[in-house]
């Protein structure tokens, strides 16, 4: 696979010769192009995951456009309505074609031509609900909407009887709840013990290649609002205030912790882990090593080495990224290929025995002992549910319900499906 603004040699058919196809196909009586790139070594053009650029393949139809009369369809990533819009104005292409978006969001054009952008809600590229459901031979979906392929089965109904409910957590899985019953009309009041709404989407966002992450918190952020939810930050929830309250339905979405390991030195005030680092809340040395190779620590480790640091990643598994939740084909290829592009090392089948001054001993089958020198250890092993709060209102509140990572630690697919699929049956 080649990866943007990477240097190379064409293996396959390059832009030269797809434009000589594109004079071909026009004279052979084709009513318009559709341009895009990408084979099986490159999926990640073909399905551009998250950590393409927004318009990632525009440049393509620009090109065709300049040789052909006929209309040029661009495509790759444009959900974003200023994108798709400055790209007609431009005249870089006649027509934007949309996938994901649509997927997302069915009513994107709708909102777009009523002038009411903010409440599209964005397709993240993550491919869980579409692509990575293929895969696995299951019917396509979206991991931001539940109801996607299965409208009918999934529409939301007026509640028949307005209930009082309280939501605890405003990570994904407690906004979304309070979303999906608030639509329905019920009396939604959410609390979240931190100073801001998203839970794991404030540093997961972070990176710059994870904006899309900020557009889904700022959408939901703006949903509520509009839905008249009552939100009460820096208030953590106790069984004492779910008495007083006295709701009708509670939802629990306490959310997830950083899995901390049994491991020798992890009191060190060089160990962090990924959120501690993304949050800013820990102090970056020239090489890091990033122990844990999901989807966290792969993506940790990228955002680290594009700053310069010199990163290795300890995994204990054969590969990176294959324990957990499957990760989608192309999204997982591309990071692969971003992680070494910037020179990250990566070691597998290696486990890590203890933290020192200087880095960490790690210990393989091949070599049973050995120093790794790092100013910086990053702990990415997992998350664990915080069910502190569920475990003491169980059997004490008739009507509980317990969504997100607080039930199992997943993906965002998985927080906003729990959620859904409760709220729409209250």
């Amino acid at each position: 696979g080649i990866l943007p603004g990477e240097e190379y040699k064409e293996a396959g058919r390059d832009i030269d010769e797809g434009l000589e196809m594109a004079e071909l196909l026009e004279k052979a009586g084709f009513d318009s192009l559709h341009v895009d790139a990408g084979c099986y070594e490159s999926w990640y053009w073909a399905h551009p995951p998250m950590y393409q650029e927004h318009g990632c393949m525009v440049d393509m139809a620009e090109k065709v456009k300049k040789v052909v009369k006929i209309p040029v369809l661009a495509v790759g990533r444009l959900g974003i309505p200023e994108l798709a819009e400055g790209i007609i104005e431009d005249g870089k292409a006649d027509m934007v074609a949309l996938g994901r978006a649509l997927l997302a969001d069915p009513c994107w054009p709708i909102k777009v031509q009523e002038g009411k952008t903010e409440d599209i809600r964005p397709c993240l590229g993550c491919h869980d609900g579409c692509m990575g459901r293929i895969m696995e031979g299951k019917t396509l979906s979206c991991a931001v909407n539940f109801a996607t392929g299965r409208e009918r089965l999934y529409q939301l109904r007026p509640a028949l009887k307005p209930k009082k409910v309280l939501v605890a957590g405003g990570g994904v899985a407690g906004m979304e709840a309070a979303r999906v019953a608030a639509l329905v009309g019920h009396k939604v009041t959410l609390y979240e013990k931190g100073k801001s709404l998203g839970g794991h989407l404030i540093e997961a966002s972070v990176p710059d290649f994870k904006q899309d992450l900020r557009r889904l918190n700022d959408w939901y952020k703006s949903q509520l609002q509009k839905l008249g939810v009552e939100i009460k930050l820096e208030t953590k929830v106790t069984p004492e205030l779910v008495e007083s309250e006295n709701p009708d339905e509670v939802f629990v979405a306490t959310g997830s912790n950083f899995i901390e390991p049994d491991i020798l030195g992890i009191e060190r005030s060089n160990v962090f882990t990924a959120m501690d680092l993304l949050l800013g809340k820990g102090k970056m040395g020239d090489s890091v090593v990033v122990v844990g190779g999901g989807l966290i620590g792969c993506e940790t480790a990228l955002w680290l080495a594009k700053q310069g640091t010199m990163v290795t990643i300890v995994e204990i598994l054969p590969e990176l990224m294959v324990a957990g939740l499957p990760v989608p084909h192309e999204n997982r290829m591309m990071l692969l290929e971003l992680l070494a592009a910037n020179n990250v090392s990566m070691l597998t089948n290696t486990g890590i025995q203890e933290v020192i001054a200087e880095g960490a001993i790690i210990s393989s089958e091949i070599f049973k002992k050995r120093t790794i020198k790092a100013d910086t250890v990053v702990l990415a092993l997992g998350l664990k549910p915080d069910d502190e709060l569920y475990e003491s209102l169980r059997r004490k509140v008739a009507h509980l319900h317990v969504l997100g990572d607080c039930r199992e630690p997943r993906n965002i697919m998985g927080a906003i499906w729990d959620s859904y699929e409760v709220a729409h049956l209250i």
